[in-house]
Order: structure tokens, then sequence, then C-alpha cells
């Protein structure tokens, strides 16, 4: 229990001093299709939500969720519509009110914010490993 409550304070603070310019960073405009995500993307999108990112310290090393985060792996997506690329794209790049979810988070560029999106994708449509 302690562990989760520091782990709590920690992705807290890390939000809270993510570069100033990851949250006023806008959107790119058209996501990619998803016949243009290779398996280079993947694992790019893979080293940031383990590393920059920081996605791994709220939905778990292996995607599976913690009590910070919901879970990435197939499942009802609460705020990524279906698990569509597009949708998952949204979230990163826009965050989810009221949440710790912050747009860009760990300051990544929007071509980060595609390789992450990309990452999720392929692991619930493709069988990529988490």
């Amino acid at each position: 229990m302690r562990a989760l409550r520091a782990l709590g304070i920690l992705v807290t603070l890390a939000v809270l001093l993510a570069p100033a310019s990851a949250a006023g960073q806008k959107p790119a405009g058209a996501v990619p299709d998803t016949s243009s995500i290779t398996p280079a993307m993947v694992d790019a999108g893979r080293a940031l939500f383990h590393g920059q990112g920081t996605c791994f310290a709220c939905h778990g090393a292996k995607l599976e969720g913690t009590q910070l985060a919901p879970t990435l792996i197939k499942t009802v997506w609460k705020d990524a519509k279906n698990g569509e690329f597009g949708n998952i794209y949204t979230v990163v790049t826009h965050g989810v009110a009221g949440t710790l979810m912050v747009p860009f988070p760990g300051g990544i560029s929007k071509d980060d914010a595609t390789k992450a999106a990309a990452y999720v994708w392929s692991v619930n449509h493709r069988g990529a490993k988490p």
C-alpha cells in the first residue's frame, strides 16, 4: 500500500513538473493510417511508453492497469473509444480531463505521441508484446 501511495506521489510530481511546453503543444494534423504502422514504430512506441512518456507508471509495465489508470489491454475502452488508433492518439495528445492523463506525457513530441499510440494499438490489434 505504501508503494502505491509513493508511486501516486511520484506520478503526480512528474505530471506537475513536466515541461510547460508539453501542455501547450497542439495535436498533430492527420493521424497516420494503421497500415503505416511499422515494427520499428511499435518498438519506438514501446520505448517511449516505458521511458520518457512514463506511461507505465500509471498503466503498468504490461499495460495491465493500476489503481491510478485503467488497463490498455483489450477491454471496454473508457476514453479511447473502441481502442481505435485515432482515439488512442487523441488521448495521448489531449489528455483526459479529471485524471492524471495529461497531453504529451513526459513532454513527448507529436511524433512520439504517434509512436506511443501505435504501440498501444498494436498490442491490442496485432498481438505485439506489451
